[in-house]
């Protein structure tokens, strides 16, 4: 009643098609000790890849690791067959990487800036004229057509972000990053702090951007999500790799078991 639907069934159709590697991982290993380590494996075109674990497991820093926002001891990197150096956030989104990161709040969000500067705020250069003068109509337009695609409830795209609900936040924050045009995306934990009418909708952005041939990797916490949601996936334990398996024959069982495997 509170979302006015029927909630049988909770997450969408996935009818995308993973097709050919598109990010490979080789051996990424992290500086610290109790950190990620050794850790492969693929990522395909068009394929939504689950990520769960327990509390402590690593799967943040890795992810971050990836996007260039800790520092990779030893290990590679490979997009589309071809090795990349990537240092920093500058240097994933050179290389079509966007990542939506766990804290929405607090690494997510300009709290204080309108729906349009947080829409717009990772593609500044997009923006600027011949005359180095930013063009506010093309912002207001790529904005518009942001809360339009993602069906954002807001009353203007001058109205504050942090008077939008946790979902609709969200929705900014994905139209942020698609204005990026990345091929690969990292989702860390995308629904928490979401109702579950919002969860839905957010489920089928994501299955959306996948049919469309967008790379996802999807950190959650929730394995009812991880089941829905996922192609494969990828458990860790204690920052190692403990198993990838297919969405389709995981069990709870499977992945409590995979999780669970490194503890000591």
């Amino acid at each position: 009643r509170m979302v006015g639907r029927d909630l049988t069934n909770r997450f969408p159709e996935r009818d995308n098609k993973p097709s050919n590697v598109i990010l490979k991982i080789e051996g990424l290993t992290s500086p610290f000790q109790k950190s990620f380590k050794d850790v492969s494996f693929e990522l395909r075109k068009g394929e939504i890849l689950g990520v769960g674990g327990l509390v402590g497991a690593q799967r943040t820093e890795l992810l971050e690791g990836i996007f260039g926002l800790r520092t990779i001891e030893s290990g590679k990197i490979f997009i589309n067959d071809k090795e990349v150096k990537i240092k920093s956030p500058i240097d994933a989104k050179k290389h079509k990487v966007a990542l939506l990161t766990e804290e929405r709040r607090s690494t997510g969000i300009f709290p204080v800036l309108s729906v349009l500067e947080n829409t717009v705020i990772a593609n500044v250069d997009r923006y600027i004229n011949r005359f180095g003068i930013l063009d506010d109509k093309k912002r207001r337009e790529d904005t518009e057509e942001g809360i339009r695609k993602l069906n954002t409830k807001t009353p203007s795209f001058k109205t504050l972000i942090q008077d939008l609900s946790g979902g609709n936040q969200q929705k900014v924050l994905l139209a942020k990053w698609l204005l990026t045009e990345p091929d690969i995306l990292i989702l860390d934990e995308p629904t928490r702090g979401i109702d579950v009418g919002a969860k839905y909708e957010i489920y089928s952005i994501i299955v959306e951007l996948a049919k469309q041939g967008k790379s996802i990797i999807m950190i959650s916490s929730e394995m009812p999500e991880l089941l829905g949601m996922s192609d494969r996936i990828m458990i860790m334990c204690n920052g190692r790799l403990s198993g990838i398996i297919d969405g389709r024959t995981a069990t709870e069982e499977k992945i409590m078991t995979l999780a669970s495997k490194y503890m000591s």
